[in-house]
């Protein structure tokens, strides 16, 4: 049976992300994150991606998007506290000196996946291609997005008019994508981006205190990086990698119009649960799927409807497989577009376990973080899947 190369300090680190403020000198009438931040990223750069894709017939190579995407992620992690403007700086006379601290510091975690060259190459020297481009559209993006919340608030701030010229300007270079034009130009995209960044005012466990808060927009991308790295053990495909990046990515998006309705409700209420999922799905239908291209809009319903089954795909056609370990077994290859909803249930599940225990590790500790840590670990602590023993990130995680 083979252990998760993802270790505890991994994990940890990317929750350390949760506790990273962002515009902490500016007067904030809200708090935040850089989780927040980068899971909001994420969700804009699938959009332009696949805007290029749909419009211009532009190719988009979507491991490498999501790869990079780690990186940049994973560079803030380690380089928490740098304001913007001072780290753009650093970048261009110490960016060789940065990236080996950077790896230095994340060499323990990435080396058994044999990314730390990649890792070094990537922050040393980004290469230009539609990725690298898309990236850093939707970070300026994601950052004006949130700036634009602090300069209503306070326009009157010392440099707040002048920090706004910039980002503006910074977007603007990104003209010619067609994701950003089409942001730019119609009301309609503009709120559909706004809508993805609400998820981080809507927050995790909200009837019990925690250390870091957790908002349900990062919860989404905590379960899509351990998706897309444990699928690197799971030796799946490389679509099934992509798809389960994008699935934890999106698994959680019909929760902006439901706000997120805590398990114990839908459990106890019988047929609520069901009548809860057809309204999620008319919500997403009548809010976000008329408003986006078609390949947006069949993502979106493969990645959000029955979210947790192990389904498949032929000729645009969604097959259900009879089992997790069927589904690997019979499908296992790009043409199939298979995910595994088992595993992503599985990965939902060990993020709100890290929640729990991080926060109860940190002294904040409630009835339901111990009994709802507790039912996970219980219910995920043997958990195996195609020779890879799951569980063991539940059991030895201290």
């Amino acid at each position: 049976m083979q252990t998760p190369r993802i270790t505890s300090d991994f994990l940890r680190k990317i929750f350390i992300s949760a506790s990273i403020r962002r515009w902490n000198d500016q007067a904030c009438p809200v708090e935040f994150v850089e989780l927040d931040k980068q899971a909001h990223k994420m969700l804009i750069a699938y959009f332009l991606a696949s805007y290029e894709e749909h419009t211009r017939n532009i190719q988009i190579d979507w491991e490498k998007l999501i790869l990079y995407f780690c990186f940049e992620f994973f560079e803030r992690m380690v380089l928490t506290d740098i304001k913007p403007p001072v780290f753009h700086k650093l970048q261009k006379h110490h960016r060789n000196e940065l990236a080996d601290f950077v790896v230095q510091e994340l060499h323990l975690e990435l080396a058994p996946f044999g990314m730390l060259e990649d890792l070094e190459s990537y922050l040393k020297s980004p290469p230009k291609c539609i990725e690298t481009e898309i990236l850093r559209a939707s970070h300026f993006y994601a950052s004006k997005w949130e700036f634009d919340i602090i300069y209503h608030f306070n326009p009157y701030m010392y440099d707040v008019e002048n920090i706004k010229k910039i980002i503006d300007q910074e977007v603007e270079q990104f003209y010619h994508l067609t994701g950003i034009a089409h942001i730019t130009l119609y009301k309609k995209s503009q709120e559909l981006i706004a809508m993805f960044g609400q998820l981080r005012f809507q927050k995790r466990w909200s009837q019990t205190p925690r250390v870091p808060e957790t908002s349900v927009l990062g919860h989404t991308l905590v379960v899509a990086i351990l998706g897309y790295f444990l699928s690197l053990d799971l030796n799946v495909c490389k679509q099934m990698r992509i798809n389960h990046f994008l699935c934890g990515l999106f698994h959680d998006l019909p929760e902006i119009l439901t706000r997120d309705i805590i398990s114990p409700i839908k459990r106890s209420v019988k047929g609520l649960d069901g009548q809860i999922k057809r309204i999620e799905e008319e919500a997403v239908k009548e809010k976000i799927l008329s408003f986006v291209p078609s390949n947006i809009a069949e993502d979106i319903l493969y990645f959000t409807q029955q979210e947790f089954s192990n389904r498949y795909k032929v000729e645009h056609l969604v097959y259900q497989a009879e089992s997790a370990e069927d589904l690997i077994k019979f499908h296992n290859r790009d043409e199939d577009n298979p995910v595994c909803g088992e595993f992503m249930k599985f990965c939902d599940r060990l993020s709100a376990f890290l929640e729990a225990r991080i926060s109860i590790g940190h002294g904040i500790s409630s009835k339901d973080l111990v009994e709802g840590s507790q039912g996970i670990y219980d219910a995920c602590k043997h958990q195996e899947l195609n020779g890879l023993d799951l569980g063991a990130l539940v059991r030895n995680f201290i």
